[in-house]
């Protein structure tokens, strides 16, 4: 079977487990010091705070930010990761889905409309895919989410830039990924300090709104370090294949989503005219690990009716990209979407 994801862990990976390791320190230190320095230059802020993942670190933004009061109204893509929901709702906040277009992303004027009346947006750039509103002056702050687009730009700027507040994770699976972690940035050194009271109750010297165990670990962040490393040349090997891939599709009813050109192409995405559950079936037959981009929309979960994300679930297909894909997987991977499509 061609998995969906494999991320690849070389002999750097091994070598910095064992540095770490064998210093007798693992909780966190100076491998999670080198790692709030390293994303605050790639995404262009002055500070940031690693944390234990990316939804810790979207619940302690949002709780930084609206310390004063609980059922802050936030905006979330209707059509994200359910994480983000959970993040929200972690933070005792109030979640309000905004629907997505064909191409996965934000509708500029409802989502102005609704901003109107929020709080706090989080501007989530999809699927590997850059989201265009993350520029437009919004009457409220953002937190923008970078966690699947790291890496990509966005008018000549890193993807991260542009929010007040931006955040990422450093799963796995994700581009910057190592094993676990996530990561708060911002250039305001006053929010950065709340962030870091929050995620060290042992820490604190005064009774806190809140606080957690939510530090990120010299292991895992010298896991994400090693991953930075490599980052440049697996999105070059993933942006390689894509376009290879794209030869495979014409302008029939299967065809890419709308704008997957745009961004770090961390998946690749195809609309199947509603048939999505049945063209992963066909193509695990095939020996080919696809999936939906979300298992559930959050519209779905919070039982409101949000056309455009409804929609993508029932269309959209996520293929495997793999930096590291074989000869061989790429010929039986272009055998089974090609039969699929026939």
């Amino acid at each position: 079977m061609i998995p969906h994801s494999r991320p690849a862990f070389g002999p750097s990976f091994r070598d910095k487990v064992v540095q770490v390791t064998k210093s007798g320190h693992v909780a966190m230190g100076d491998e999670a010091l080198a790692l709030e320095q390293n994303i605050a230059r790639r995404v262009q802020k002055e500070r940031a705070v690693a944390v234990d993942s990316g939804t810790s670190a979207i619940t302690l933004a949002l709780r930084a930010l609206s310390r004063k009061e609980s059922g802050s109204r936030v905006g979330i893509p209707a059509y994200t990761c359910s994480s983000v929901l959970y993040a929200v709702l972690a933070a005792e906040c109030e979640p309000v889905c905004m629907d997505c277009g064909e191409d996965l992303r934000l509708i500029p004027e409802q989502a102005m409309k609704q901003a109107a009346s929020l709080d706090t947006v989080i501007i989530v750039h999809p699927f590997g895919m850059v989201e265009p509103m993350a520029v437009e002056a919004w009457p409220c702050p953002v937190i923008e989410d970078i966690a699947q687009a790291a890496g990509a730009e966005l008018n000549g700027r890193p993807v991260g830039s542009f929010g007040d507040v931006t955040v990422t994770s450093f799963y796995a699976t994700k581009p910057w990924g190592g094993v676990y972690g996530g990561m708060v940035a911002s250039d305001d050194h006053a929010f950065c300090e709340v962030i870091k009271a929050m995620r060290d109750p042992d820490g604190a010297v005064q009774l806190q709104d809140y606080a957690g165990h939510h530090q990120l670990s010299d292991l895992h962040a010298g896991m994400a370090n090693v991953r930075l490393e490599s980052a440049g040349n697996e999105q070059s090997a993933r942006e390689a294949l894509a376009h290879v891939m794209d030869g495979w599709f014409d302008t029939g009813e299967v065809a890419p989503v709308a704008g997957i050109h745009q961004g770090n192409r961390y998946r690749y995405l195809i609309r199947t005219a509603g048939e999505a559950e049945s063209f992963i079936n066909r193509l695990m037959h095939h020996g080919v690990t696809a999936a939906r981009t979300v298992t559930t929309p959050i519209s779905r979960l919070l039982g409101v009716d949000v056309p455009g994300a409804e929609k993508a679930w029932l269309d959209v297909v996520s293929l495997p990209m793999l930096a590291d894909i074989s000869e061989s997987e790429l010929e039986q991977l272009r055998e089974a979407v090609e039969s699929c499509i026939s």
